[in-house]
């Protein structure tokens, strides 16, 4: 039997797999397509809304009102772009349902708001940040938890080649990076005389890349503090020196007065 053979287990496992690809690119490139562009659209309308609505105090009131009148659940801290996104896409008792996708469709018109973008640029600024999940992973600043990860960990990878030791190691072979990797980790456990020992080591990759996110947000947060302090006491340096140098001009400098005392005629002694 050969794997050509229309008998084949794997050669009909082959064709079925095939024949779904095939469907699932028709579909993204004819009704996803579609549905995407009209989401993308109803969003950039609802985008519009939005920055009218929040421009308004009386407008942002009718939005509660009608979050009542229509019986769509909110609370106080319920924002704005979410009250009239359950209006717009949820509905009564349909918040459980698509809670998820509003909280993402609020954030979606936040961030884009905050950018300056229209309802009619919306849809490309959606497509430019990679769709409206990576779009809602970001902050104000365009970047998302995983960017600002990576930022952090090439921080903590750069500023500890030349870092000081803790405490000097022997790399036993549990402690050795991966291949290609420097760093690896260990756990301590502290005996009951006070000292340490390392019990355990590893070099797995994605535990090693989490605590080089911690070390370099705590490293940059180290160093902001230390340029902060450098600054302070540059300053307090800067204006004792300022205090000095006019203490010692006001000490140089004569403040006797010259007066000029007029005698009237009449008390002038005789010639």
């Amino acid at each position: 039997m050969t794997n050509n053979d229309t008998n084949n287990p794997k050669f009909q496992l082959s064709n079925a797999v095939d024949a779904l690809i095939a469907q699932r690119k028709a579909w993204e490139a004819g009704t996803y397509a579609a549905s995407n562009a009209e989401l993308y659209a109803l969003l950039g309308s609802t985008l519009d809304l939005f920055i009218k609505v929040r421009r308004s105090v009386e407008l942002s009131r009718a939005v509660t009102d009608l979050l009542d009148q229509h019986g769509i659940g909110y609370n106080s801290s319920t924002s704005l772009a979410l009250k009239i996104v359950r209006l717009v896409f949820v509905g009564k008792g349909r918040e459980a349902k698509i809670a998820n996708r509003a909280y993402t469709y609020a954030r979606v018109l936040t961030v884009a708001s905050e950018a300056g973008i229209t309802g009619e640029q919306l849809p490309q600024f959606i497509s430019d940040k990679h769709g409206i999940d990576e779009l809602r992973r970001q902050d104000k600043d365009g970047e998302t938890d995983a960017q600002k990860a990576k930022r952090a960990r090439d921080y903590a990878e750069a500023a500890l080649v030349n870092q000081s030791a803790v405490a000097p190691v022997a790399m036993a072979d549990e402690l050795q990076p991966a291949d290609g990797a420097r760093y690896s980790l260990a756990l301590v456990r502290k005996n009951e005389d006070g000292t340490g020992s390392i019990v355990f080591g590893t070099n797995n990759q994605a535990v090693v890349n989490t605590v080089l996110v911690i070390a370099g947000k705590a490293l940059k947060e180290r160093a902001a503090q230390t340029a902060e302090q450098t600054v302070t006491k540059h300053d307090a340096e800067q204006r004792a020196e300022n205090a000095e140098r006019l203490a010692q001009e006001l000490m140089s400098t004569s403040f006797q007065p010259q007066v000029q005392i007029n005698v009237p005629v009449t008390e002038q002694a005789p010639a």
